[in-house]
């Protein structure tokens, strides 16, 4: 009997253990480059979207791959990528690259949504010199007893999104006006944003494909970001934009550019023309000084930070007043979004600075530490991936502005929103604004210091009140008012109007350059 029941013992954990060791190997997906074989990738299911092993990618190509905190670096010759837990973009060197889904740590194990990490890799290897053609082929868990290629269809499927889909873009030029027609599927119109010399309108992905998103003209640059179910374009041009006209029968966006004083150049190629019969009408030309919009943070019932005696909110109005007073003698219009003690929504604030077409952004605000840390100076924000722990922990304190209450469950709330901010960064406004941004955030840096402030960096957050803005925009932590000494100073009308001098020196010198 013995003997029995141990055989039927081993046979019983032999095929446990095989149907473990195949459900190991069915949790892994075929990695190719071209036609041909790489190795075998972990997959784990997450809700809607499929995650795939970065490191288990870094190492079958060769790359190093080492984890730091919350970020995972994989480098290959001068490039390398900088994977953040939690969110939903990734650096490529210095270029922002928008995910499908957040990235996770679990365990040791760094996953990235499927297709997001063919993009992330296919641009790594391109940059090191290499050919970019990674795919997904058949899971592992079940080799063919034929050779397996790796069909264009074996990758994950994209899920039917709503809202409008491109399905073609048609370009054509008459009597010095270039006509670019977007048009699309779907019940409803997509976003358009026109900033300056950039159009932007954001599309869901249809089932079809994307049409050619090439420009056919010099003059006017065609850019695209994937993230997720969504496509963004950014056409950028020097040309002015004479008419953004939404028609439908079919459903379609026009978007005329004029070239001054002569007819169109030639296309490189020449596709259909958009229908005629639309009237062009010629809005107002944006005429007159540059507009500032100045941002007084908190206010009304949001006092923002309480330390030493002050309110953060009394000092930002001060100081917002002070720089909107400024810019005018400098010849800017300069405008206040709040200039009593109101209370404005984080939307409400860069909704006005929309309204006005503003053509750069400030909110004002005053830093705050817990107890037993310390720091002093002037920090200057600007609306991207968290540079450090330090910057989140800021944005999540200034977005709980976000929710009317005070309680516990009003901050989780917040915090929640600030975390999503996280895996939408890839939203094209932010990706065509970072740049702009940043160099926003030099010119007030160097003014700063030249005025003998103390600077102490340019950092990144995902602040709510930077995101609504459709222009370059920063926020300004002017000092620690939980620092004695520093608030004592920041509430002295001496060094608010040293602040303000320095602030309106940099905002001048960065419009007199953009």
């Amino acid at each position: 009997m013995w003997p029995r029941r141990a055989a039927s013992l081993c046979l019983a954990l032999f095929l446990a253990l095989f149907a473990a060791l195949t459900a190991a190997r069915a949790q892994e997906t075929g990695l190719y480059a071209g036609a041909s074989p790489v190795g075998s990738v972990p997959v784990a299911g997450r809700g809607a979207h499929q995650m795939v092993s970065a490191v288990a990618i870094a190492r079958l190509l060769g790359m190093d791959a080492s984890a730091k905190g919350d970020t995972l670096t994989v480098s290959s010759g001068k490039s390398k990528i900088r994977i953040v837990e939690g969110a939903a973009a990734a650096w490529l060197d210095a270029e922002l690259v928008p995910l499908a889904a957040s990235s996770l740590l679990e365990g040791k194990e760094w996953l990235v949504e499927s297709r997001s990490a063919l993009k992330l890799f296919n641009a790594l290897l391109v940059r090191s010199g290499k050919a970019g053609n990674l795919a997904w082929g058949q899971a592992a868990a079940a080799p063919a007893k034929t050779p397996v290629k790796p069909p264009a269809a074996a990758q994950p499927a994209l899920s039917s999104p709503g809202g409008p889909s491109l399905s073609a873009i048609r370009w054509g030029d008459d009597n010095g006006k270039i006509r670019v027609v977007l048009d699309y599927e779907g019940d409803s119109a997509p976003e358009i944003v026109q900033s300056g010399g950039r159009v932007k309108a954001e599309f869901s992905l249809g089932r079809g494909g994307l049409p050619d998103l090439s420009s056919p003209y010099g003059e006017i640059k065609l850019t695209s970001v994937n993230f997720g179910d969504r496509i963004a374009l950014e056409f950028l041009t020097s040309l002015p934009v004479k008419e953004i006209i939404p028609l439908s029968g079919p459903p379609r966006i026009v978007i005329d550019f004029v070239r001054q004083g002569g007819k169109a150049p030639a296309a490189v190629k020449t596709p259909p023309s958009a229908p005629a019969t639309v009237p062009v009408k010629a809005p107002p030309k944006k005429s007159g000084p540059k507009i500032v919009a100045v941002d007084a943070g908190h206010g009304g019932k949001d006092p923002g930070a309480v330390a030493n005696g002050y309110k953060e909110k009394d000092i930002n109005l001060a100081v917002a007043r002070l720089l909107a007073e400024k810019l005018k003698k400098e010849g800017f219009d300069a405008r206040l979004t709040r200039d009593s003690d109101v209370y404005l929504t984080l939307q409400q604030r860069t909704d006005l600075a929309n309204k006005w077409n503003a053509d750069v952004f400030v909110s004002i605000h005053v830093n705050a530490l817990p107890p037993g840390r310390h720091a002093t100076g002037m920090e200057i924000y600007l609306m991207a991936l968290p540079t450090d722990k330090d910057a989140m922990d800021l944005a999540l304190i200034e977005n709980r502005e976000l929710t009317e209450g005070n309680g516990n469950e009003s901050a989780k709330a917040a915090d929640k929103k600030t975390r999503m901010l996280l895996s939408i960064l890839g939203d094209m406004q932010q990706n065509a604004k970072i740049n702009d941004s940043t160099e926003f955030a030099e010119y007030l840096f160097k003014e700063g210091s030249k005025g003998g402030i103390k600077m102490r960096r340019v950092a990144q957050a995902p602040f709510f009140v930077l995101r609504g803005a459709a222009m370059p925009a920063v926020l300004i932590e002017t000092g620690f008012l939980t620092e004695k000494k520093e608030a004592v100073m920041l509430a002295s009308k001496k060094y608010q109007n040293t602040m303000a001098s320095s602030l309106a020196g940099g905002i001048a010198q960065y419009l007199a350059n953009n």
